[in-house]
Order: structure tokens, then C-alpha cells, then sequence
């Protein structure tokens, strides 16, 4: 009987002595790694690098920027936000070179029918200034001019044409304050000729021009020569104070 106690206090002092071994190791198994080596190669089954040769940190499982892509940090100032909030009809730096709203009023000189009717000037001769508006543009001169050959429109009653519609400016300068304008021929061939009607041209062209501040005179030519109608040869300016003094 005790022989048999025995034995059964030594079995159960094996067992404990066994069952204690394992549970210290699965208590050391459970505790945190601490090994160097370990955390490296855990980091770098990761593919994770935190420190190159020297001493740089990089990022081997991040994409990186391009060598070629600049990065730019825009600062936005409170201007810069303003103007964002200005509504969209506001512009800025305006193109101030065209304004297609902006206009001149001009003269235009043509015929007037009662006067040549009646055979006696008016304060310009045989003409009357029609005013026109005509928009800001280089080269003003010229376009009134072109306006002049048009003639009048069918809101100006009573008045007629100086030149013929088939005229053209060859060529048109202002020299000390001299305007030359130099016709095609057919300022000759299709015009109605006579005293009169040569008068009245020379008065339109002048009055016309002489509007402008910076003309005093005028000189036509046709086709490079002086114009020459048979009754007169513009081969001298004429001022426009030298008109005003023959018809007052």
C-alpha cells in the first residue's frame, strides 16, 4: 500500500516538473522580441528601409517624385483671393487700343444743292458740312475721305456728291502740315467737269481736311501729277484761311 503511494507521489511530481516547463516557455514565447537582428529582418520582410548609408531617411515602398517634376508650393495672398472673388464680367487690363464703342464726330463737305441752285456761296461756297459719326481708328484722314466718296447718305437731303464713286486714294501723307492726297485717274475721267463742279471738289476736299489740327492745307495730285481739269491745275496747296477769305 505505501509502495503504491509511492509511486503515485513520484508520477504526479514528473507530471508538475513537465506541465511547468511548458508553461515557461509559452510565457517566454509570448513576451515582445527585443533581438536587433529580428526587428531588421521584420522591417525589411516588409520592404521598408528607414536609414540609407548616409544617414538619410527613404522610403523604398513609396512612390517618389520624378527626378524631372519640380514641385511647387503656390502661396495665395489676399489679392490674389480678391481678385478670385471679383464676378467674371469685371476685366482686367483692359485692351484700351480698341474701343468699337468709342466714336468722332466728323464733317463731311458736300454740294449744296441750293446754293448751286441759287448760284450764290454759303459760308464755305457751294458746300455744307454734313456731321457724322465715325469710330476711333488710325488713320482718320483717310477714312473720312473714303466717307466723302461714298457721299451723302439718304438721311442728308439737299446735298450731293463732290467725288466720283469710283475714285480711289493712291496714296495720302501730311507733310509740314500739308496733306498731299493722290487720286486714280478716274478722279478726271468719271468727274462731271466744268468750273463749277471743280470748285466744289477743291472746297469738299479742303474744308474736309483742314478739320483735323494738324492740317493746314492741301495738295492733290492725280496718279502723281497735279490735277488738272482743264480749268484749273492744283499744282500749290490751298489753305483752308484762303477759302474762307474768297467767300466772305
Amino acid at each position: 500500500m505505501m509502495k503504491r503511494k509511492y509511486r503515485l507521489w513520484s508520477l504526479l511530481i514528473v507530471v508538475l516538473f513537465l506541465t511547468s516547463c511548458s508553461l515557461t516557455d509559452f510565457l517566454k514565447s509570448s513576451e515582445p522580441n527585443t533581438n536587433s537582428s529580428d526587428v531588421s529582418q521584420s522591417q525589411s520582410s516588409n520592404g521598408a528601409d528607414t536609414s540609407n548609408i548616409n544617414g538619410e531617411l527613404e522610403f523604398e515602398g513609396i512612390d517618389k517624385p520624378q527626378a524631372d517634376i519640380d514641385l511647387v508650393v503656390v502661396r495665395v495672398s489676399l489679392k490674389d483671393e480678391l481678385e478670385d472673388s471679383l464676378p467674371v464680367a469685371v476685366v482686367v487690363n483692359p485692351d484700351v487700343s480698341r474701343k468699337p464703342d468709342l466714336v468722332w464726330s466728323v464733317k463731311l463737305f458736300f454740294a449744296d444743292r441750293d446754293l448751286v441752285m441759287k448760284g450764290k456761296p454759303g459760308p464755305y461756297g457751294f458746300v455744307t458740312p454734313a456731321i457724322r459719326e465715325v469710330p476711333v481708328t488710325t488713320g482718320i484722314l483717310k477714312y473720312t475721305l473714303n466717307e466723302l466718296i461714298k457721299g451723302p447718305t439718304s438721311g442728308e437731303e439737299n446735298l450731293g456728291s463732290v467725288l466720283p464713286p469710283t475714285v480711289t486714294i493712291n496714296k495720302l501723307s501730311i507733310q509740314d502740315r500739308i496733306a498731299v492726297i493722290d487720286f486714280d485717274e478716274a478722279l478726271l475721267t468719271d468727274h462731271p467737269g466744268g468750273t463749277l463742279g471743280g470748285s466744289i471738289t477743291m472746297q469738299a476736299l479742303v474744308f474736309t481736311a483742314t478739320q483735323f489740327d494738324s492740317i493746314d492745307g492741301v495738295l492733290v495730285t492725280v496718279e502723281g501729277e497735279p490735277w488738272d481739269d482743264g480749268h484749273f491745275i492744283w499744282d500749290t496747296p490751298i489753305y483752308e484761311r484762303d477759302l474762307l477769305n474768297a467767300v466772305n
